[in-house]
């Protein structure tokens, strides 16, 4: 299993990281397009149906949606795309302190929480492209981006096996501690600090460019959880299987997706767009 998961993480970053910083936003875009297609397959499967055609007809219509409304990803539209995904995220924020699970969800609640997921989805992939295509440096600033969650899971992970003692959301999640966020905080802490000295964090001055990075890593967690909620709603241990030893593509991006639009927001705040 180890093996398993060691040969597809390298698959996955040579992809990843070969597109972001050697392909143009064309490329990105279709990436990023097949990665909504997935996602909203997996999504589906989860909350509203386990037909087939049914998760393929939802996969297809927005990955479709999405390079077709390309040329209207401007920075209008992700100034409001941004800041209502980081209101998005501070009410499921509220909603899982409250959060208890049943197994039961309606199917109305289901196709709710369908539709408040797919918008999610959206926000995040045009917030990527929306990165990588308008700034000069927008590959350089996507990898920080996507950096800032990889590194609060090393971190976390680590630290949460070292020091965890005390539960995060112990009815989500069991696994993750408060000594793990803390830890993974605190390697990210040190990675935006290397960062920001070996470049110019992109115009914005230390304080915040440290405080950006940080809320942007602790928000990811939240959206580790969210998927975590979905999954044991749904009766599931992983997403999907599309990606051996690691599950499906929800599992490798819920993180992402909640830190995109607060990562977003906190540019257009600090004027840095």
């Amino acid at each position: 299993m180890l093996k398993q998961r060691v040969i597809t993480a390298i698959v996955l970053a040579v992809i990843v990281v070969g597109t972001i910083l050697g392909l143009d936003s064309r490329y990105v875009s279709v990436v990023l397009a097949v990665t909504l297609f997935v996602s909203v397959m997996e999504l589906t499967n989860m909350t509203v149906s386990q037909k087939a055609l049914m998760q393929w007809s939802g996969g297809l219509l927005m990955g479709g949606l999405f390079l077709l409304l390309l040329s209207q990803n401007g920075i209008r539209s992700v100034f409001y795309q941004s800041y209502l995904g980081l209101l998005m995220w501070a009410m499921i924020g509220l909603f899982m302190l409250r959060y208890r699970y049943s197994g039961k969800w309606s199917a109305a609640v289901k196709r709710l929480v369908f539709l408040f997921s797919l918008l999610l989805f959206w926000v995040c992939i045009n917030g990527l492209y929306f990165i990588h295509h308008h700034f000069e440096q927008g590959g350089w600033l996507m990898m920080y981006l996507l950096t800032l969650v990889w590194v609060a899971d090393i971190g976390a992970y680590f630290s949460g096996r070292k020091f965890g003692r005390h539960k995060l959301a112990p009815g989500i999640s069991p696994g993750k501690t408060w000594e793990g966020v803390a830890g993974g905080l605190l390697l990210n802490a040190i990675w935006i600090s290397l960062v920001y000295q070996l470049g110019d964090g992109w115009g914005i001055n230390y304080l915040p460019f440290l405080m950006l990075g940080l809320i942007t890593s602790a928000i990811s967690v939240v959206g580790d959880l969210y998927e975590s909620i979905l999954k044991r709603e749904a009766g599931l241990k992983d997403s999907g299987k599309i990606l051996p030893g690691h599950g499906g593509v929800l599992d490798r991006i819920d993180s992402i997706i909640a830190a995109t639009p607060v990562f977003i927001s906190g540019l257009y705040m600090l004027s840095a767009v």
